[in-house]
């Protein structure tokens, strides 16, 4: 009983100084519903119902609509696996590309399986570390399925902003809501099922109150596209296909953080308050 009470208080208050989210486990790894890879997206589903396939679709999705080419230096905020990395660098050849890793095992995977890559420098750090980096260093700056972790979207914006240089681009993919809470019950019941998936409702915002603070940050030209339906419902149904599989491969704290987040998704989706949107901002 009280491993079983210490597993919930872990899950619902993970510690201060842990990872959020799940980015401590590369939790579809070797499952067999999943290529070996260290993917931990919640994928664009369109025209694919494989994992990894999904992530990477994802990660390409991002890198179309950032326009990512060979001549830029990009600056990649929070990436979950070395699998993302190898996308700007290996398909879209980026002249020079900084990540920022969260944990020392993102780190390490990432030197190991990236280390030939002359073109990489990894940073162990947040998206906190944007105050610290030098201004006006960037042509494009990404953040691929992580920014809804992100407690202050101000202070990130104004930091992204900071580090482009003129006429640089930031593009992300986001948790938006679709309607303003309705009241401070329906708040308090999004952040109990938010916070176990390490989604910040601090950071939760109509797609109004998300282009005007981008806008205070000095962006202009802003664009976002809705992909809930090819991203949020694709996972979730994923998820219900495969989760009687991924039980028996998966640490036990992890699988009920993914049957919450599906949870959460589905909950919040039945209430008409969540989507999932790519944005560009410059």
């Amino acid at each position: 009983m009280s491993q079983l009470i210490s597993l919930i208080v872990n899950i619902w208050w993970p510690p201060s100084n842990g990872e959020r989210g799940m980015l401590a486990d590369q939790w579809l790894l070797n499952s067999g519903v999943s290529t070996s890879s260290g993917w931990r997206l919640i994928g664009y589903w369109r025209e694919t119902s494989d994992y990894g396939h999904a992530c990477s679709e994802l990660a390409g999705l991002l890198a179309d609509k950032a326009c990512l080419s060979n001549q830029d230096k990009v600056l990649d905020v929070g990436f979950s696996s070395y699998d993302q990395l190898l996308v700007w660098l290996d398909y879209y050849q980026v002249e020079s590309l900084t990540a920022l890793a969260e944990t020392e095992q993102l780190l390490a995977g990432a030197q190991d399986q990236c280390d030939h890559y002359d073109q990489l420098k990894l940073v162990r750090g947040h998206e906190l570390e944007l105050a610290k980096l030098e201004s006006d260093s960037f042509d494009k700056l990404l953040a691929l399925d992580c920014a809804y972790q992100f407690e202050n979207k101000s202070r990130f914006f104004n930091n992204a902003r900071k580090v482009l240089k003129d006429g640089g681009s930031l593009t992300l993919t986001d948790m938006i809501l679709s309607r303003p809470f309705r009241d401070r019950m329906e708040r308090r019941m999004v952040k109990l099922l938010a916070r176990p998936c390490g989604i910040s409702v601090k950071g939760l915002m109509i797609r109004q109150k998300y282009e005007s603070h981008l806008k205070e940050a000095g962006f202009e030209k802003i664009e976002t596209v809705d992909i809930s339906q090819d991203v949020l419902s694709g996972f979730c149904f994923w998820f219900s296909q495969h989760y009687r599989q991924l039980s028996p491969v998966t640490r036990p704290k992890v699988w009920i953080r993914l049957r919450l987040l599906v949870w959460f998704i589905r909950w919040m989706q039945h209430r008409g308050l969540l989507e999932y949107h790519v944005i560009s901002a410059r």
